[in-house]
């Protein structure tokens, strides 16, 4: 088998790995029960509802395809969210773990049939959540227990949550540390920019003003931000076992966006060369995209460790460290001038990064199609 028909037979599986995850029907079933939902101080209606709900096949289709195109907005929503999320311990473990708990307290509302606004839930004194151990947290985000046990022995130290006995309770400190307040800006925008694209399509209507996906997200935070999280949490636990850690992947992160935007003025807004591969590929745009990123042979003007430490505001000393590490690996590159670009081992492992690139556009695809679904729903959405 040549290099060309490996390279196909590979965007295959992937794309068969895809719609495989695509069929998916959780979400879907979760999504219909919610059309019960109301506010805590509202009664119930009777609704009819409907079996029509937004395509995930179709979103992945249309936002894959202009994957480079939006990218520019969902880098952006990445870059503040990884600042924020690092400046809040200087421990990204430590925060992965902190958000895992706070989810656990969104599901307990849907269960219940409660939507609180941000400004509801982050008024609260306490949430106490029930028989937890290190065991489960330890398997469920893939950390060693006794990095577990120690992060939240300090967490527990700095008064941030309180165990007792089975029970965590998530303590004032827990809602300040953990407040989205310039990300939810920036993903509404994010989503704001998906919704043009989905909007040429008949069954998805109009695009959505950035404003208005701001607001709803404010007015029902909990229940939008409990999805945002089921994307987000596997989303970081993929990555982490990726890179070895999350410090490195955002620093490795930086280093990817650079070669987009470095790209991007080269090739405009679509850095997707038009090559012939098979049928089958059919939606995976994103994954040729990926690609052509890192197969690439394009001179790059990398970053250097003072500009990547500004932008992630990880200190200059621990990002040259992680690119020490991954210089050692072959996943970063760091040319006569100490600039960084992605390294030759990134080609190497193609398939691999495909794959991972594939499960979090899925990801990241499902939570669109479900954030829109909700937005469209009479009973949550009350603007409409």
């Amino acid at each position: 088998m040549n290099n060309n028909e490996e390279t196909t037979k590979n965007a295959t599986e992937i794309t068969k790995f895809c719609l495989g995850i695509l069929n998916d029907e959780s979400v879907k079933s979760e999504i219909k029960n919610l059309y019960n939902l109301t506010k805590v101080d509202f009664k119930k209606k009777e609704v009819n509802i409907s079996d029509e709900f937004i395509s995930k096949s179709e979103v992945h289709s249309i936002l894959s395809t202009n994957f480079g195109r939006i990218s520019d907005h969902w880098f952006k929503f990445s870059t503040t969210w990884n600042y924020n999320a690092y400046q809040t311990f200087m421990d990204m473990d430590k925060y992965l773990i902190l958000i895992y708990l706070v989810q656990k307290s969104f599901r307990h509302y849907a269960d219940i049939l409660i939507i609180h606004s941000e400004e509801q839930f982050y008024t609260k004194e306490e949430f106490e959540i029930d028989k937890i151990n290190l065991i489960e947290i330890s398997d469920e985000l893939s950390i060693a227990k006794e990095t577990v046990r120690r992060k939240i022995n300090e967490l527990n130290t700095d008064q941030i949550i309180m165990r007792k006995g089975k029970k965590i309770v998530l303590k004032p400190l827990t809602f300040i540390h953990q407040r989205p307040k310039h990300s939810i800006k920036t993903l509404s925008q994010f989503l704001h920019v998906c919704s043009k694209y989905l909007s040429t399509q008949d069954w998805f209507g109009s695009p959505i003003d950035a404003k208005n996906i701001e607001e709803f997200t404010r007015e029902n935070f909990t229940l939008v931000w409990r999805f945002f999280f089921r994307f987000k949490i596997p989303f970081l636990i993929r990555q982490r076992k990726f890179h070895g850690d999350l410090e490195t992947f955002i620093v490795a992160g930086t280093i990817f966006a650079n070669n987009i935007v470095r790209l991007k003025e080269k090739y405009k807004d679509n850095p997707i060369t038009k090559k012939t591969y098979s049928k089958d590929l059919g939606e995976e745009n994103f994954v040729e995209w990926a690609k052509f990123i890192i197969l690439s042979k394009e001179p790059i003007i990398g970053m250097n460790a003072s500009s990547i430490s500004e932008i992630t505001g990880i200190p200059r000393a621990t990002v040259i460290r992680k690119l020490r590490i991954s210089e050692r690996s072959g996943m970063i590159h760091r040319d006569n001038k100490q600039l960084y670009t992605i390294g030759k081992n990134y080609k190497n492992k193609l398939k691999d990064v495909g794959r991972l690139f594939s499960e979090n556009q899925i990801d990241l695809c499902k939570f669109v199609s479900t954030f829109f679904e909700l937005y469209r729903n009479p009973n949550i959405n009350k603007k409409l």
